[in-house]
């Protein structure tokens, strides 16, 4: 009888110790997988940012990539062609054009025989504004100059805006907000990108050219205007203006200007890069203390600068 009362109190002993031990084992389980699953979404949104390219060219640039699909052979590609006699598919002998995409490369060996090792990118993903270039970017901002020292100009530069906004790729966004004296004038929707399709272009170019709101006039002091861009949250920033430090009333010293830029984009402690990659196009005339090449050079690299001097482009 003691033997089984001995036997009954060891297995109740033996199964309270088990029965805490998985409890605590669970316990520590999902407190792991928790833990887990919050790093990783707090790592998500701190990731430091990435770089962008920039590039300054006075003609199309064309980037190499590896062409990925096997090309068949010339011969086999006459003898699958069927004969045509239609006038408007006779091949003529005019100059083949650079290959600038698949299809292109596909002409140029059906016509020349040549098989290019290496394809031209296609371009919709290149930013392309006065002489400068961000390949990769999705998310752009305009800054530009409207005060009266453009007056004799603007048109001319929006010209090269709408050129720059219709070669973006329609799942890329843009926004375009322009300064003069001490304000920003930001081109609706206010607050927010908009998708570069050929609607949203159009009504932004209508906006500018009716509403009487970008009439160049007084000074320049472009703060205001690059903080209301900041928080549009771009990945590049076009920054254009013929003096960007302003005068008189409106002056902005340079080393103001550059502490507030920093301010607003400064580098991250991880990798040194900024947020947003300021490219600054200097117009009209060249700025003696280079302010607008400082800001490029902290903010948008060495080829994110260059100086349009009435009609000339100078890097």
């Amino acid at each position: 009888m003691s033997n089984s009362s001995h036997n009954a109190n060891s297995t109740q002993d033996i199964s309270g110790p088990i029965a805490w031990s998985l409890s605590i084992g669970a316990h520590i389980g999902i407190g792991l997988v928790a833990f887990f699953i919050t790093w990783s979404v707090i790592r998500d949104e701190v990731d430091p940012p990435h770089a962008v390219t920039a590039a300054w060219h006075e003609q199309a640039i064309v980037e190499q990539a590896e062409i990925l699909v096997e090309i068949p052979a010339l011969t086999e590609v006459v003898e699958k062609e069927p004969e045509q006699h239609e006038p408007e598919k006779i091949v003529t002998h005019q100059k083949p054009e650079p290959a600038r995409d698949g299809l292109a490369v596909l002409h140029e060996i059906a016509t020349t025989g040549n098989v290019p090792k290496k394809a031209a990118r296609e371009p919709e993903t290149e930013v392309k504004f006065m002489g400068l270039d961000a390949v990769a970017a999705r998310r752009i901002v305009y800054v530009v100059d409207a005060s009266g020292s453009m007056m004799l100009h603007l048109s001319a530069v929006l010209e090269e805006l709408e050129r720059s906004l219709r070669k973006l790729h329609p799942k890329q966004m843009f926004g375009v907000v322009f300064f003069q004296n001490k304000k920003s004038i930001a081109v609706p929707p206010k607050g927010k990108l908009v998708y570069a399709n050929a609607s949203n272009i159009e009504k932004a170019m209508r906006w500018i050219g009716t509403s009487g709101k970008v009439i160049p006039t007084g000074g320049s002091n472009p703060i205001v205007a690059i903080k209301t861009a900041m928080r549009l949250e771009p990945e590049v920033m076009y920054l254009l203006s013929e003096n960007i430090t302003g005068a008189g009333s409106y002056e902005v010293p340079e080393e103001e200007l550059l502490e507030e830029i920093d301010g607003l984009n400064p580098a991250d402690s991880r990798n040194g890069l900024r947020k947003v990659q300021i490219n600054c196009i200097q117009y009209l005339s060249e700025d003696v203390n280079g302010t607008m090449e400082k800001i490029a050079k902290i903010h948008g690299g060495d080829d994110g600068y260059v100086c349009i001097e009435r009609g000339k482009v100078v890097k």
